[in-house]
């Protein structure tokens, strides 16, 4: 189902229906027999959901954001070690497409055994376990309770404090790095990256032509930053698993590198993206919402 507002709908019944309607895709999900999908689907769908509480948070209030936020975490939580292990594999076959020039044709082969039986052990965990069922019950909750969602205010002024939070976290989070590079700090940043994504997400119908630039060069920024986190995982993995090996140790000097690479086109443009003062870029997307509903600005 479309994720973003509808031209002539209030914002808090906006807020319920994009809430049901999340779960309700979740739920679906969940059924499906194709379980690697699964779990990467409905966690999009969770962060999609979180998204929407942290935008409105202010017009909720405190306690019900948080209490949304515990359980969706809550829910996240069930589908993260079989998530883990998938990314890590793909990041190793995606690393090894990526220096296969200085590899040989099948690079470090104990360690991708290792890290496919890695996943098989986690999908077996998955399917044997009640992951599914706790996941489900969370969301259903989740979703009797979004019926009485209401806010403060309306309109534009409904989802500025959110968005100005929003694009102003990523800025801070972005200063943070340049004073240490840190994988932990990474990490802070590209969730922030991915918030505000969301969020324009959720106004991408506003202002199509002059937001679509402005959403692609965010989602290639939470790109970059989603595979150096998974370069992180999958060095970590390595060193766990095969410490003090040759392989360990060429590969990882090749996530290093890779990691230079992403790392330097990520603050690139983080610097753009990021420039401005977060009460003139909320303003000018302001701006575009009353446009787009017919209102003078």
């Amino acid at each position: 189902m479309p994720f973003h507002f509808r031209k002539r709908e209030p914002v808090a019944k906006a807020m319920r229906r994009m809430c049901r309607e999340r779960v309700d895709d979740a739920l679906k999900t969940l059924k499906r027999g194709d379980h690697l999908k699964v779990v990467h689907n409905v966690r999009k769908e969770i962060k999609k959901l979180r998204a929407i509480f942290r935008l409105m948070r202010g017009e909720i209030g405190n306690k019900i954001y948080r209490r949304s936020n515990k359980a969706l975490r809550a829910a996240a939580g069930g589908l993260t070690a079989m998530r883990d292990a998938q990314v890590k594999l793909i990041a190793f076959e995606n690393l090894a497409k990526h220096f296969r020039h200085r590899l040989s044709a099948r690079p470090f082969p104990k360690i991708k055994a290792a890290l496919q039986k890695n996943c098989r052990d986690e999908e077996r965990k998955f399917l044997e376990g009640r992951s599914v069922a706790s996941v489900g019950k969370i969301l259903r909750a989740l979703k009797k309770n979004a019926v009485g969602l209401k806010t403060g205010s309306k309109g534009w002024k409904a989802i500025r404090p959110g968005l100005t939070r929003s694009y102003r976290r990523g800025q801070e989070a972005l200063r943070t790095v340049h004073e240490d590079v840190s994988p932990e700090n990474l990490h802070e940043w590209r969730k922030r990256v991915k918030d505000l994504g969301y969020h324009l997400r959720l106004l991408c119908r506003v202002w199509p032509k002059e937001l679509q630039a402005t959403t692609d060069e965010l989602e290639t920024l939470g790109e970059l930053l989603g595979d150096d986190q998974d370069l992180v995982m999958l060095a970590e993995f390595a060193r766990e698993k095969f410490q003090g090996t040759g392989d360990a140790d060429v590969l990882g000097r090749l996530i290093g590198l890779r990691q230079m690479e992403l790392r330097a086109e990520a603050l690139k443009i983080g610097e753009r993206f990021y420039a401005e003062e977060p009460a003139y870029f909320c303003r000018r997307i302001g701006d575009y919402w009353k446009i787009w509903r017919g209102k003078k600005k």
